[in-house]
C-alpha cells in the first residue's frame, strides 16, 4: 500500500478528482496549505495550494493516481507542484475494523464488521 501526497495549484483540483473517480479511486483527503518552492525576495510570496493525500492498495493504483495528478497539475511554468509516495504499513477503517486492502475498498454494503459487533453490548457502551 502507498500514500501519494501532492501539493498542487488550487485550479487543478476538480479535474484531478474527476480523473481519480473515473479510475475508481475515491478515498481522497484535501487540505489547504501555504508554501513556496523557492523564496526569491520576501515572505510575501507565500501562496495558497492544495495538498492531496490518497492511500492506494497496490502499484497499479499508485501509477493511476500519479498519472491523474501529473496530467492535470502539470503546466509549462514553474510552480506546478510536488508529488511524493510513501509506503503504508497498515490501514484500518475505524467504523468496521476492516484492515489494509479491505479498508480501502469503497463498498461496505453486505460486509459484516469483523469483530466490532461481538465486542460491545448495550450495557458497556458509553452512549447507552
Amino acid at each position: 500500500m502507498y500514500l501519494i501526497t501532492a501539493i498542487i495549484n488550487t485550479e487543478c483540483v476538480k479535474d484531478i478528482l474527476e480523473d481519480l473517480k473515473a479510475s475508481e479511486i475515491e478515498g481522497v483527503t484535501l487540505s489547504k496549505v501555504k508554501g513556496k518552492g523557492k523564496f526569491i525576495d520576501t515572505m510575501k510570496e507565500i501562496e495558497e495550494h492544495i495538498r492531496i493525500d490518497i492511500v492506494v492498495s497496490n502499484d497499479h493504483f499508485k501509477e493511476v493516481a500519479k498519472e491523474a495528478i501529473r496530467d492535470n497539475a502539470r503546466n509549462s511554468e514553474k510552480g506546478s507542484g510536488k508529488m511524493w509516495v510513501t509506503p503504508v504499513v497498515e490501514v484500518e477503517r475505524i467504523r468496521t475494523g476492516e484492515t489494509n486492502e479491505d479498508a480501502l475498498s469503497h463498498s461496505a454494503v453486505g460486509k459484516a464488521a469483523p469483530h466490532i459487533a461481538a465486542s460491545f453490548t448495550a450495557e458497556d457502551t458509553p452512549a447507552s
